[in-house]
C-alpha cells in the first residue's frame, strides 16, 4: 500500500498498486482520520436484495480490508469512515470498534482474489448527509 500526498487538501491518497482505497485527512485540528472510498451499492446486504431493507433489519453493513484498518492502528488513527463518492455522504466510527468482535462480522475471500474483511454495522457509525448547494 502506498500513499500520495496532497498537501493542498490536507489528504493522503491510499492506493495499491493502480487501486484507490481511499484517504487519510488531516483534520485542522491535526488529527488524522482514514476514510475509505465507496459507492452507496457497496453497501453490505447480508443477502438482501435492496439497501433499504438490509437498513431496516440492521444487517446492512461497511466492510473493510483487515489489513488497512490494522495499518491505520499502527499509524495511530483512531477514527475511520466511509466517503460515498456518488451520494457525498460521509459515515466514521472510532477504529476499535471495527475490533469489538461483539459489533462486527469476519468473512474471508481471500479463496476468491479478496482478503479478510471486517463488517461493522451501519448503526456503529455517525452519519453526515452530503450538503446540497442551492444556486
Amino acid at each position: 500500500m502506498a500513499y500520495v500526498l496532497c498537501p493542498e487538501k490536507h489528504l493522503e491518497l491510499v492506493k495499491k498498486d493502480k487501486r484507490l482505497y481511499g484517504a487519510i485527512v488531516t483534520l485542522d485540528t491535526g488529527q488524522k482520520v482514514y476514510m475509505a472510498y465507496r459507492k452507496r451499492s457497496e453497501i453490505y446486504r447480508a443477502g438482501e436484495v435492496r439497501v433499504g431493507e438490509a437498513i431496516k433489519k440492521g444487517v446492512a453493513a461497511w466492510a473493510m480490508d483487515d489489513d488497512t484498518l490494522s495499518m491505520m492502528r499502527a499509524h495511530g488513527i483512531t477514527v475511520v469512515g466511509v466517503f460515498v463518492r456518488d451520494t457525498g455522504d460521509r459515515y466514521v466510527t472510532k477504529i476499535d470498534n471495527y475490533f469489538d468482535k461483539t459489533k462486527i462480522r469476519i468473512l474471508n475471500y481471500s479463496a476468491r482474489g479478496g482478503s479478510l474483511q471486517r463488517f461493522l454495522p451501519l448503526q456503529h457509525f455517525k452519519y453526515r448527509r452530503a450538503v446540497v448547494k442551492k444556486f
